[in-house]
């Protein structure tokens, strides 16, 4: 379970949930007793205000003497006019009863990162602060064991409670850096409508609002609501949260903007690069690697993108008609298409140069915007905003109507300033060759920090990207310049 911080006192407890309406029962009898919490992944949905606004993810595992926790989360949320963006990972090292032992967390608040590692003592919990660049240590004095914010809603349990029954708990508080009491009622006992029993749970974490928990017999939280369901945390199938983190991930949506950036040094500057060859570690066994990718002994994936090198396109004509026809979310049959794609080429007769124009008139008409959806292209050009997605779907449209074979992909790519950030653009068919082409930045060639992982954006594909972000780490192994002035166009 995580914690995002919410402008002013409120601050929003991110834990775990699972759309359900509940119907009290009375239930006088005593709850049976947990040995053990569920151990496992859970994925979550953040919702506030009824707008899906981040994600969560728990794993709880066996380790030496007690158990592992792991949590991390992405969410923004606006309230009274501020905007808040929080990116949370946290571990937590606890005892068979759940009490903590150590700890290491990770956030970065509106862009300011913190860190906190810290384990229990016999005195009280000593803490190590990284902030701003400053280090500070701390002993949170307590007496007696003191537990994490993910223990909160399985403590009853583990414990033993009724219907009707208190408890009050010292809880580390992350975000303020101190020991809190946090009181913990036992509403009573509710039916699912799909007659599932849970156990309705009420806590006073948040000053003046009321956070409800419901969890089910196993200690799986079902659902959590803030205020009267204002943000709510909802389960959702490793599917469909893989989908969801791929799709925000490459749309670069304010709630993974941060969790999937994976920074490297020293800095790059894509402009003048000619050829980079980068390692990749965190890529799973499983995953399809695309061929220009090489594993390598020690695990990690070697990428090579060299701007006089680019993928040999077939040209069998089942693959120029493939690549040609109207797709889902490419309405390549819509006679506006046509004529916007005509408008823009002009007279233009060379294939690549096409593209390059299609690119650039679409990197200078559409606005940035991230979206919360998959916005069709006709969308796209009727409001003249979208992210690299919609943009790129409106480039394949565009570019197949002008008579170009076109794909959607999607992988990496350099942002200056940042590091390497999930993203989206497409490759066009050009005299024999996959030409790259990045309408968000109007490059035709796209330059050569675009690392293509994945082709395409079925479910299949979207669950497969969705499971690198967050988890990749990259180190530059070459990066060579280039020898003559040239394209692709500065960011």
């Amino acid at each position: 379970m995580n914690r995002t911080p919410f402008h002013g006192a409120l601050a929003v407890f991110l834990s775990i949930t699972i759309l359900a309406a509940a119907t009290a029962v009375a239930a006088p009898s005593p709850i049976p007793r947990l040995a053990a919490p569920p151990l496992g992944v859970r994925w979550f949905a953040i919702f506030f205000d009824g707008k899906r606004t981040g994600f969560a993810r728990q794993e709880i595992a066996a380790a030496p003497e007690g158990y592992e926790i792991t949590a991390e989360s992405s969410v923004r949320m606006v309230v009274l006019g501020f905007s808040r963006q929080a990116t949370s990972r946290e571990r937590y090292r606890v005892n068979r009863d759940l009490s903590l032992r150590s700890f290491h967390v990770e956030e970065v608040l509106d862009g300011t990162p913190l860190t906190l590692d810290g384990e229990a003592t016999p005195r009280g919990v000593k803490v190590t602060v990284v902030s701003k660049g400053k280090r500070r240590e701390k002993l949170l004095k307590a007496k007696g064991v003191v537990y994490p914010p993910a223990a909160m809603n399985l403590y009853p349990l583990m414990r033993g409670t009724a219907p009707g029954k208190g408890v009050k708990v010292p809880m580390l508080d992350v975000e303020e850096v101190k020991i809190k009491s946090v009181a913990i009622e036992v509403m009573g006992v509710e039916t699912m409508p799909g007659g599932e029993s849970t156990l309705h749970l009420r806590n006073d974490l948040y000053p003046m609002v009321d956070n409800d928990i419901w969890v089910d017999p196993a200690g799986n939280t079902l659902r959590e609501s803030v205020r009267d369901g204002l943000v709510e945390t909802r389960g959702v199938d490793e599917g469909s949260a893989l989908r969801y983190l791929a799709a925000a991930a490459v749309a670069r949506r304010d709630a993974l903007r941060d969790f999937g950036l994976v920074p490297v040094t020293p800095p790059l500057e894509p402009a003048t690069l000619a050829r980079l060859v980068i390692g990749v570690e965190g890529i799973p066994a499983a995953f399809p690697l695309p061929a220009a990718a090489k594993r390598r002994d020690d695990g990690t994936v070697r990428f090579a993108v060299a701007a006089a090198e680019p993928e040999a396109a077939p040209a069998d004509a089942e693959t120029v008609k493939r690549y040609l026809a109207p797709a889902d979310r490419l309405p390549v049959e819509d006679p506006a298409m046509a004529a916007r794609a005509q408008e823009i080429v002009g007279g233009e007769k060379e294939p690549a140069k096409q593209a390059l124009l299609l690119a650039r008139w679409i990197a200078a008409t559409i606005e940035e915007e991230a979206a919360s959806d998959t916005p069709s292209p006709r969308d796209t050009l009727a409001t003249r905003k979208g992210d690299s997605p919609a943009r790129t779907r409106l480039y394949c449209t565009l570019a197949r109507a002008a008579g170009i074979p076109s794909r959607l992909v999607s992988g990496l790519v350099y942002l200056p300033g940042t590091g390497f950030s999930f993203h989206s653009w497409a490759e066009s068919a050009v005299a024999g060759k996959w030409l790259p082409v990045d309408p968000t930045f109007g490059q035709a060639p796209a330059d050569v920090t675009h690392v293509k992982l994945v082709e395409g954006e079925g479910g299949e594909t979207m669950m497969a990207l969705g499971r690198l972000v967050g988890r990749i780490g990259i180190q530059v192994l070459e990066a060579r310049s280039e020898t003559k002035k040239g394209e692709p166009a500065a960011r």
